[in-house]
C-alpha cells in the first residue's frame, strides 16, 4: 500500500494503513513503554507478595508464642517506645541485679524485688546475700 497507493481499493479489503518507518518506531516505542510498565507492576506485586509473606510470618510466630512470652514482648515494644520518646538513648532498661546485663528481650528470672537475667544469676546472688543465722 506504502509503494501502490492508487492499485487497488485497500478501504473496501479492509487493508490498514501502510507501515512506515515512523509508524513502526512509535509501535516500537508502545512496546517498550508496556514492558517497562508491566515491569513496573511485577515488580510492585512482587514487593507486596514479600511484605504479605513477611506478615504472615510474624503472625505465625506471634500465634505460637506462649502469654508471658506475647506480654513480654509487648512490654518490650513499650519501653523501647518509651525510651524513642524521651529522645535518648535506652539509659533506664532494666538490667540483672547480678551483673549488669540487660534484660531487654528476655524473660527476667525474679527473686523478691530483685531482677535476674539467668537462674545462675540468682543463685550466685543468693548465695552471696545469706541471711545470717542459716548457713
Amino acid at each position: 500500500m506504502g509503494e501502490n497507493p492508487d492499485k487497488y481499493d485497500y478501504r473496501k479489503a479492509q487493508v490498514p494503513g501502510p507501515l512506515t518507518a515512523e509508524t513502526e518506531s512509535k509501535k516500537a516505542e508502545k512496546k517498550k513503554a508496556q514492558k517497562a510498565q508491566k515491569k513496573q507492576r511485577e515488580k510492585e506485586q512482587k514487593e507486596v507478595r514479600k511484605k504479605q509473606e513477611q506478615e504472615e510470618e510474624e503472625k505465625r510466630k506471634f500465634a505460637s508464642l506462649t502469654d508471658r512470652e506475647k506480654r513480654a514482648l509487648a512490654a518490650e515494644r513499650r519501653l523501647a517506645e518509651q525510651a524513642a520518646a524521651a529522645g535518648g538513648g535506652i539509659s533506664n532498661v532494666k538490667r540483672c541485679w547480678s551483673c549488669g546485663e540487660s534484660l531487654l528481650g528476655k524473660v527476667p528470672f525474679h527473686y523478691q524485688e530483685f531482677a535476674f537475667c539467668t537462674p545462675r544469676c540468682l543463685q550466685a546472688h543468693r548465695k552471696a546475700n545469706v541471711p545470717p543465722g542459716k548457713s
